[in-house]
């Protein structure tokens, strides 16, 4: 099941980079859309990165899904690789969920 989701991530990310939205758009899961930042956490080591996602109250489901996907494409982009070790990540319990204001906030490091 788990193999089957990060082969589904992976195609959806090389799928939206033939058809790239622009980056206000934001990009659809759960049927809402939402606007995902992501970028190194460190300095000196890109493989730290934060992804932030909002806004959450549209869906919690959703932007669980978008950060994942923010994750995954950015360490693609700078490794080539899907592989994530989540500090604070998608698969989390709801109550241990990372939310400032009306945004959701991941922490990982890209597995190269």
């Amino acid at each position: 099941m788990r193999t089957a989701l990060i082969i589904l991530l992976i195609g959806t990310v090389a799928a939206a980079g033939c058809s790239r939205l622009k980056k206000d758009d934001g990009v659809r899961f759960d049927d809402q859309r939402f606007r995902i930042q992501a970028k190194k956490a460190d300095r000196d080591d890109r493989t730290l990165f934060t992804v932030t996602v909002s806004p959450i109250s549209r869906s919690v489901k959703g932007a669980r899904e978008a950060g994942r996907y923010g994750g995954i494409e950015y360490c693609i982009q700078q490794y080539g690789t899907s592989l994530i070790k989540w500090s604070a990540g998608p698969d989390d319990a709801e109550s241990a969920l990372q939310i400032n204001g009306d945004r959701l906030v991941f922490a990982g490091q890209c597995r190269p």
